[in-house]
């Protein structure tokens, strides 16, 4: 092969001739604020699980693509999106992650205040400006949906529906996680990972690093049976499972224990372990071409957690989350260095085994779609 600084779509439509993109991808700063507008702006994102707002007035703010945006539920239940600016001179509005707004938004710079809709209620002097308009004085909306029991936002002006994007998602995860709806978060581990988002979405998308990285996840989820499947936008990794020690353990009852990985376009991760009443979630919110904003949310049914719960969520966050940030970290580092070809081979195995990479392939092409205008 000859290495390539610029994508080509015959690269990565043959699986079983697969390489990565170049790596220019994961480092250039141009490309970043391209994807900034074909990806990002353009796409459904996963920020939060609905519970975060599920009461009137619940708000949450989320930092993406240098923007910073505000999720609010209004007193008529009506959940809705607007970018965390002043209309007036641009100062933010919101500064906390989350909270319960009273029943306006009032910005701390010159007290113009809003109520939860947008509208403007209150500019101080505004009487005695000439030509002051209060129709072009509203905060600034972005749409914002809920599916599958999560929260979901576009920047774009005119979003075709989360359905198109992500369909059929809605049903399988309710199948691999009835009660995903009655979830409730019972911790967050935030990082400001040094990596690509792509680097992040390679790593979680494939299960070749599990068994020399993941040695505790590894003694949980049998990778000698293991699928992945791939749907429009989003593919779902399926491992045989059982209880373990040194990971997650669940109720040896459960019949045809499984383990769920969903990836959802374009950067979160849904990971469901078997028994219905847990989850894990990775979302990204991408900052640069070397940085990603990580939070990774675990939620459990119950408010109070058990000692069990409790060790389970220590594991996360002193054994297995440490494990991919390592590995993530120490690829993006590599990947800026004259000793790497610019791309590399995907180990894509012609039995589609748990060990084999297919998953970075499919991955590859819906990015390559998106910088040839495809997607």
């Amino acid at each position: 092969m000859k290495f390539t600084t610029t994508i080509k779509k015959e690269h990565h439509e043959d699986i079983d001739n697969a390489w990565t993109i170049p790596a220019r991808y994961y480092t250039s700063e141009e490309i970043f604020e391209t994807e900034k507008e074909v990806i990002f702006a353009n796409s459904w994102i996963c920020v939060a699980h609905s519970s975060e707002v599920r009461e009137k007035n619940a708000f949450i703010k989320r930092e993406m693509i240098g923007e910073s945006l505000v999720i609010v539920r209004g007193r008529d239940d009506v959940l809705r999106g607007f970018y965390n600016v002043c209309p007036h001179r641009g100062h933010q509005l919101i500064s906390e992650e989350s909270g319960k707004a009273k029943n306006v938004i009032t910005c701390p710079y010159h007290a113009w205040a809003f109520k939860l809709d947008g509208e403007l209620v209150h500019a101080t002097n505004c009487e005695n400006v000439n030509k002051f308009d209060k129709d072009l004085a509203s905060l600034v909306p972005f749409h914002v949906t809920e599916y599958a029991g999560f929260i979901f936002v576009n920047l774009s002006n005119d979003p075709k529906p989360i359905s198109e994007q992500l369909p059929g998602l809605e049903e399988e995860v309710f199948k691999a996680c009835p009660s995903v709806k009655e979830l409730k978060r019972a911790a967050r581990f935030v990082s400001q990972t040094p990596a690509n988002w792509k680097s992040i979405v390679d790593n979680y998308i494939e299960c070749y690093h599990c068994p020399t990285n993941h040695v505790s996840f590894a003694d949980s989820v049998d990778v000698g049976q293991y699928e992945h499947e791939f749907k429009k936008n989003w593919s779902v990794q399926i491992g045989k499972a059982k209880p373990s020690n040194s990971s997650y353990q669940f109720d040896e009852s459960v019949t045809d224990p499984k383990f769920f990985g969903f990836w959802l376009w374009p950067c979160t991760m849904f990971n469901m372990p078997p028994g219905g009443d847990f989850m894990t979630v990775i979302y990204e919110f991408p900052v640069s071409a070397g940085e990603t904003l990580q939070f990774y949310d675990i939620y459990f049914l119950n408010d109070v957690l058990t000692d069990d719960q409790k060790r389970l969520v220590d594991w996360y966050e002193n054994v297995f989350r440490p494990e991919d940030l390592r590995l993530v970290e120490s690829v993006q580092k590599g990947l800026t260095s004259r000793g790497y070809r610019g791309q590399g081979r995907i180990m894509a195995d012609k039995t589609r085994s748990g060990l084999s990479e297919h998953g970075i392939a499919f991955f590859h092409k819906l990015v390559a779609d998106a910088h040839l205008g495809e997607k």
